[in-house]
């Protein structure tokens, strides 16, 4: 019995490698030789010929991309390279447009709010936000604003908003509120800082066009529900984060808390050695209570930086205690690739090749998407690893160790004829 057992176990060692060998195949393709030098690729299931294609990169291209996703291309089965352009957003939103005001008033009510009145004209277009231009450095104000056709008749348009800046801790905060859209001529808004006036320079406003977004808003979650490091200083609240890559960018990080009400300013920071930081961002999340209706912000973008692995992100307490039940998860970016297929063609995206620059199309350019053309988002299969692959570093990168073999060679050698050197009797004028 013990000699059929090794038997079938041998027979099992054997088995083991050709049934890895297969697996390997089963997720491996030949790349066209001109296109050898790239280490992964993934079938683009079949697109719509002769019209606008889109699709999503997910978190093993981003890991995978060797230059910032300057690597990647559409192929097809004969190696020819398919156009594409790379965005951010499948339609880039509209710019808010900026509505003509004039300052009428700026006033301060001693112990309960500035206030400033601002004439639109007499045709004023719709608006539905402003910004506050001010000095102050270090704020946070709750901000009411009411809108008016004769500026004696008011109605409330946004009851409590609030403005922030925190300059002392290099974080410029939000000066922006929105609002109900309407065509008033005239704005009232009415900062509530009892103690002294609250500087206010100008009033920019705005009428921001809602419009419909195609595709996902956010990309994949890098990771979720983390909570907080050890307690460090009472004053601030810090995640320590290592994604184990430097090629993965972050778009934003969510906070999740039960606290009911706060105001909270964020900071951002990432390195790449974990000893040096550099700020990589930052904003406030907020949640109030306004009419029996909560209302809050509970993400803060940051730089979509390529390249530090390491990331802090740390939330500003003040003299308040730390956010109640708080827990950080991380989104990272969208990216879309936007292309026209021809028919009768198959397509794969390649990427890993770490010699590879960002390409440049006349498509990215060119590229206009109407507002009601059709656009199809074809899938992506698995990632295959390339099985004709071809190193495209030069030999001395490939094999580092060979120069410092070299370098021990050529110390032994030099070693070797000086020690000779000293060896060798020095004839002197005598001896001749």
């Amino acid at each position: 019995m013990l000699r059929n057992l090794a038997a079938n176990t041998g027979r099992g060692i054997l088995f083991l490698p050709l049934l890895l060998s297969a697996l390997a195949v089963a997720f491996a393709a030949d790349l066209p030789s001109a296109w050898r030098s790239w280490r992964y690729s993934r079938p683009i299931e079949p697109p719509h010929a002769d019209a606008l294609n889109y699709i999503t990169l997910d978190r093993d291209v981003f890991l995978h991309s060797e230059s910032q996703l300057g690597d990647v291309r559409i192929i097809d089965e004969s190696g020819h390279q398919l156009p594409y352009d790379l965005r951010a957003q499948i339609t880039q939103p509209p710019e808010p447009v900026r509505v003509p005001a004039t300052l009428r008033e700026n006033s301060f009510v001693p112990g309960q709010f500035t206030q400033v009145v601002i004439d639109l004209g007499a045709r004023p277009r719709f608006h539905n936000s402003l910004r506050v231009q001010t000095g102050e450095s270090d704020f946070i104000n709750w901000v009411q604003i009411a809108a008016s056709d004769n500026a004696h008749v008011w109605r409330i348009v946004n009851p409590r908003a609030p403005i922030s800046r925190f300059r002392k801790d290099n974080l410029e905060g939000t000066q922006t509120i929105r609002y109900s859209e309407n065509n008033a001529r005239y704005l009232r808004v009415r900062i509530q800082e009892a103690g002294h006036s609250f500087q206010v320079s100008d009033i920019e406003v705005f009428s921001s066009p809602v419009t419909k977004i195609e595709g996902p808003t956010e990309g994949a979650f890098l990771f979720a529900s983390l909570a907080p490091g050890p307690a460090g200083e009472a004053s601030q609240t810090q995640w320590n984060v290592d994604l184990g890559s430097g090629n993965i960018s972050v778009a934003k990080f969510k906070f999740e808390t039960s606290q009911p009400e706060f105001y909270r300013a964020v900071r951002i920071l990432n390195s790449n050695d974990q000893k040096e930081w550099q700020f990589a961002g930052g904003g406030e999340i907020h949640r109030y209570v306004v009419g029996g209706k909560a209302e809050e912000s509970l993400a803060v973008q940051c730089y979509e930086s390529g390249g530090p692995r390491y990331w802090r992100v740390e939330v500003l307490n003040a003299n308040d205690a730390p956010l109640s039940a708080i827990r950080l998860s991380a989104a990272m970016p969208l990216r879309f690739v936007l292309f026209r297929s021809a028919p009768y063609r198959s397509y794969r995206l390649i990427y890993g090749n770490a010699r590879a620059k960002a390409p440049q199309y006349d498509l990215s350019r060119t590229l206009q998407i109407p507002p009601r053309e059709a656009m199809f988002r074809p899938g992506l299969g698995s990632e295959e690893v390339t099985s004709n692959y071809a190193d495209p570093r030069p030999f001395t990168e490939r094999h580092p160790n060979i120069l410092w073999i070299a370098l021990g060679v050529a110390v032994v050698l030099l070693g070797s004829a000086a020690l000779r050197a000293l060896r060798t009797p020095v004839s002197t004028e005598a001896e001749k």
